[in-house]
């Protein structure tokens, strides 16, 4: 397996990854009984597998369409997961308690993004690894439905050793999850130009230059740290 599908590779398993731990967390912290949380779960699993169906013959088309589009994608469920995310902290802060509306914000807008974001994933690294969308789509699926199961029942263990409300952590999980995907709009549209691309030898700067700007960059960074932690209302 080359660079590249071992990048393409890795990038499907973070978008499952984070969206089962979302969902699992969710579901766990909504107290959902284990009879609906096996519904749900297989809901998402079989929507996965469908999407992947109807997409499969036409791979190549959707793919030179999603390839053009998909940072706005991206973007578009970055921008719902981190107005879900401070919504639910904002939330918590303001009634120091669990709303109707913020659980059920938190339990709604991984859906959307969810699907979006496995099946988009699928299009685009499916060609590029010489599989179908319908073969990567089936252990997409039967992986997003292990994760979501695994996190779904260590969610109250989870909860008793970060010693926070469920809220909170709902919140930053979401905040994170847009945050990466805000990041991934940036970077995975760009690595298969990059990879393609014959790159000159690297110029090593100057020593000297180099430990200034790595001193600078770690300034900068507790400036940042230190201004969040007076500041923010967010994250106190």
């Amino acid at each position: 397996m080359n660079l590249a599908n071992i990048l393409w590779d890795a990038g499907i398993l973070s978008v499952i990854l984070l969206f089962g731990v979302k969902i699992g967390l969710a579901m766990g912290f909504a107290g959902l009984s284990r009879k609906k949380a096996a519904l749900i779960i297989i809901g998402y699993a079989t929507g996965i597998l469908a999407l992947s169906t109807l997409t499969n013959p036409y791979i190549g088309t959707l793919q030179g369409y999603f390839t053009k589009y998909g940072s706005i994608m991206t973007i578009i469920m970055a921008t719902i997961l981190i107005i879900a995310g401070s919504y639910t902290i904002k939330e918590w802060k303001q009634h120091q308690k669990n709303t109707a509306t913020a659980t059920c914000l938190a339990m709604i807008a991984p859906c959307p993004c969810c699907f979006g974001a496995v099946t988009l994933s699928i299009i685009l690294i499916a060609p590029l690894i010489g599989a179908s969308a319908l073969t990567l789509g089936k252990y997409a699926a039967i992986l997003l439905a292990i994760f979501i199961g695994i996190f779904y029942l260590s969610s109250k263990t989870i909860a008793k050793l970060s010693k926070k409300p469920y809220p909170i952590l709902l919140g930053n999980f979401m905040l994170f999850a847009g945050l990466y995907f805000l990041a991934s709009a940036i970077v995975l549209p760009n690595i298969n130009s990059v990879l393609s691309t014959k790159m000159s030898p690297i110029t090593i700067p100057n020593p000297q230059t180099l430990t200034y700007t790595i001193i600078g960059a770690i300034i900068l960074i507790g400036l940042g740290i230190l201004t969040n932690r007076k500041n923010s209302t967010l994250i106190k």
